[in-house]
């Protein structure tokens, strides 16, 4: 036996090395519970079909987007690749238009441009079916109350026979405003307290009598909040400035649609941005050019102004020219002085130089009168002095000659002064001219430093006129010839359904159908603590497990609950054969005294013990069952006999004992002869004092001696202190616990009782099994009971559990001990 112990802890030991992942444990009680799996699967499964066949699809339209680099219009040059730090840098700003695009200003604009706001339905076989440019029936509402709509407009229309009877609700609250409508031709207008409603007819498929659609109209801003949350915007790479915009929706062509008209949007945006610089521009610039042109003009008027005041045609011109009569004035006005000089010189030689003497000639004098005079005059002073050589002055030759001179002299005078008064008035005629024309030349550096002043003004005014001319001639070009900010590449196109995923719901309902029973078993289990089962002991205690007891019907009952009979082969008898098998060989030569204990009353010692008895006595053993619970005996109760005088209390109090002492206390079982009792007797006041005194241990030396087992039914040893001093007499000890009845935390006491060895030998029963129910992991089936001597494996062991505390038992006392329908052990 004791080998075969050390083979169990070396098993036990080898199992606890191995995963605590059990999977024979997950097995049983799939197994034993599979109508909760298949009832759990049959309605996940099932809401999964209802959630699919009522859940309105929603699917996704993809499409690439190219965004173009204003700043380079090849392909491939759209991104300035910059190294920082090992990292490539996008300038482009793709960051900043994908942003754009997910903007809700462009979401609202293009649920205006498609009318989006506008939702119709009609009714299905299932279901309600969206309407998408299928609708017989379209409707609006006037662009004024659309921006102030506050609430969702709610239309019904229905036509009866050639009239259109339309019903609606508006605002929310406790008293929303309602309306009743009809019209009989299309297009129909309705005045109600939302707006102006506007009905027209696509023109393809008529309302049809009876028919009715839903239509529902929100503000376009409030939708925008709809398809700006369902679209995506992801750059296809780093390195590019390709956009992937995806949608989903309920209708694939209204995603197609919304995601083609989002590009027309955002391209007009763009081209709105920039046209409207370029309108700024072509402000500015028709202000600057009117601005300029008046300043121009006015820089021209005072350049006409100068030239006209100053007399310039040309500058250069009127210079060259000037200078030119300066010079030619300037000889003039030398010409005349010198003349008048040689006047004078020759006036002051006629008045210096002696009288008839010759007078200065072909001097240079221009006056041809004078000259022709003088000229005479010497002729007549040459003639006359030629004369006086030979006459007199007094001679009638030379008085004529004289008188001649004298004449000639005064006409050479009046000549010379007369030429002079000529001169004078030519000098002061040509020195005014030369004085205007020096004046002309002097004026010239200022009127050139004015001239080039104003023409500077001049042409800087112009060439900016000129310049901004250009420019705009530009901007209209830029105009004119304004081109998309993006370009989509590819679609956009369908890109199939994403919700809900058929075969991914249906999947989770699998799960969650197999997922929701087993939680609720692991949460059940996790917070057992009774014991349910054989497995339960197993992991709670080393100690050898020698059967588990089954519940005893009623018809298997005689007698003090015994279930065990002569010459049967039921379940009880295999069961308690194999106990009895299982402490034959847990007992050596010699070995005859067996206890029974537990650790709180009614987990069955007295029913076990008693049955245990009778199948020794069975054996044609000499049996004794001795009732040492002597706080609360319950072997006469049990065996229906009506004596509570004799029994071992009588015994124990006496010094020595002897065998016809206990001879006299000993009674007939009345189940079979080979089993006697030795029950408790009268009740002591001091019961743990008595069991402690040495007439104990007499007691069993002489039962030992007339008896070849000895059955002791102790005291609970989980309450009171009476069952570890018996223990000193009993060679083995049977710890009973009692299915769906002993709590899990009792084992930590049984696993001390064994590790400091206060009880002798000990092994385990499980009582009270219900063997024709799954419960949980565990099964127990009648089956062919030859079987049954897998409960003889007690080397079975368990884990130690922590040790609790000994004084959570309660302090013992007859009034709450006791136990509790031990003859039946009945679930």
């Amino acid at each position: 036996m004791e080998e075969n112990k050390n083979l169990v802890s070396e098993e036990t030991l080898e199992q606890e090395g191995k995963s605590s992942f059990d999977f024979a444990q997950i097995y049983k009680a799939v197994i034993l519970n599979w109508k909760w799996f298949v009832l759990s699967l049959i309605i996940c499964l099932g809401i999964a079909a209802i959630y699919l066949r009522y859940t309105t699809p929603v699917y996704q339209a993809n499409a690439k987007f190219l965004i173009k680099d204003e700043n380079n219009s090849q392909r491939g040059s759209s991104l300035k690749n910059a190294t920082n730090l090992g990292f490539i840098s996008n300038s482009n700003g793709i960051d900043n238009e994908m942003e754009i695009l997910k903007s809700h200003s462009l979401a609202e604009q293009t649920v205006r441009d498609l009318k989006l706001y506008v939702s119709y339905r009609t009714e299905g076989r299932v279901k309600d079916v969206i309407l998408y440019k299928g609708q017989p029936i379209s409707v609006d509402i006037d662009p004024i109350h659309l921006e102030s709509l506050a609430a969702p407009v709610d239309l019904e229309i229905q036509r009866e026979g050639k009239v259109y009877h339309a019903t609606g609700t508006y605002g929310s609250g406790s008293t929303p405003y309602s309306f009743d409508k009809t019209f009989s031709t299309l297009p129909a207008t309705i005045a109600t307290q939302a707006g102006t409603l506007i009905f027209t007819s696509n023109g393809r498929t008529p309302l049809k009598d009876g028919q009715r659609i839903k239509v529902q109209i929100v503000s376009p801003k409030s939708m925008s909040y709809k398809y700006n949350k369902a679209l995506s915007v992801i750059q296809t790479s780093k390195t590019t400035t390709i956009a992937q915009l995806s949608l989903t929706d309920e209708v694939p062509m209204r995603a197609i649609d919304y995601l083609t008209q989002l590009v027309v949007v955002y391209n007009r945006q763009a081209n709105e941005d920039k046209n409207e610089v370029a309108r700024h521009t072509e402000e500015f610039i028709n202000g600057r050019l009117e601005k300029i042109n008046a300043e121009l003009g006015s820089t021209e008027g005072q350049l006409e102004s100068y030239k006209r005041r100053n007399n310039v045609v040309q500058l250069n011109m009127n210079a060259a020219q000037a200078m030119q009569n300066s010079d030619e004035y300037s000889q003039k006005l030398a010409d005349a002085n010198t003349q008048v000089a040689l006047l004078n010189s020759v006036q002051q030689s006629m008045r210096s130089s002696e009288k008839y003497g010759l007078l200065p000639a072909n001097v240079g004098i221009s006056d041809g009168n004078v000259n022709s005079l003088i000229n005479k005059y010497n002729e007549l002073v040459l003639e006359r002095n030629r004369i006086l050589k030979s006459a007199s002055e007094t001679s009638p030759t030379v008085t004529p000659l004289t008188e001649q001179l004298d004449g000639l002299s005064s006409s050479i005078n009046r000549a010379m002064n007369q030429a002079k008064t000529n001169l004078q008035i030519q000098r002061n005629a040509v020195a005014s001219q030369f004085n205007k024309y020096s004046g002309q030349v002097n004026e010239s550096p200022e009127q050139e430093r004015m001239l080039t002043q104003i023409g500077r003004q001049q042409e800087v005014k112009s060439g900016l006129y000129l310049m901004l001319l250009q420019k705009r001639e530009e901007n209209a070009i830029s105009l004119a010839s304004t081109a998309d900010k993006g370009k989509l590449l590819d679609g956009p196109d369908y890109g199939g359904q994403i919700s809900p995923k058929k075969s991914m719901i249906l999947l989770i309902a699998l799960i969650l159908g197999l997922a929701i029973p087993a939680l609720i078993l692991f949460i059940v289990q996790l917070f057992r603590y009774k014991i349910e089962g054989h497995e339960d002991v197993v992991k709670l205690t080393k100690l050898p497990i020698l059967a588990d007891v089954a519940v005893a019907s009623e018809t298997a009952k005689t007698k003090a609950d015994i279930v065990v009979h002569e010459n049967q082969n039921n379940q009880m008898e295999e069961i308690f054969r194999s106990v009895r098998t299982n402490l034959q060989f847990m007992l050596k030569e010699g070995e005859k005294v067996i206890m029974f204990t537990s650790s709180t009353s009614g987990e069955g010692k007295t029913f076990n013990a008693a049955n245990l008895a009778v199948s020794f006595a069975l054996l044609g053993k000499k049996v004794i069952l001795v009732g040492l619970d002597i706080r609360k005996p319950r072997l006469a109760e049990l065996f229906e006999i009506d004596d509570h005088i004799h029994g071992i209390t009588p015994l124990l109090v006496k010094e020595n004992p002897s065998w016809e002492d206990i001879q006299k206390q000993i009674l007939p079982s009345g189940i079979n002869n080979n089993l006697e009792l030795l029950m408790a007797g009268p009740i002591p006041p001091n019961p743990a004092e008595l069991v402690a005194r040495k007439s104990l241990d007499d007691i069993f030396d002489e039962l030992k001696k007339h008896y070849d087992y000895i059955l002791i039914d102790t005291a609970p040893a989980g309450l009171v202190t009476d069952t570890l001093q018996i223990g000193r007499v009993a060679n083995a000890c049977i710890y009973m616990c009692r299915a769906d009845y002993t709590a899990k935390s009792t084992f930590s006491l049984i696993n001390t009782f064994a590790e400091e060895k206060k009880l002798p030998n000990m092994a385990i029963i499980i009582n009270g099994i219900d063997m024709s129910k799954k419960k949980y992991g565990y099964y127990y089936g009648y089956g062919k009971y030859g079987k049954y001597g897998r409960y003889g494996h007690y080397g079975h062991y368990g884990n130690y559990g922590n040790y609790g505390s000994y004084s959570s038992y309660g302090n013992y006392s007859n009034s709450h001990y006791g136990d509790k329908n031990d003859t039946s052990i009945k679930k």
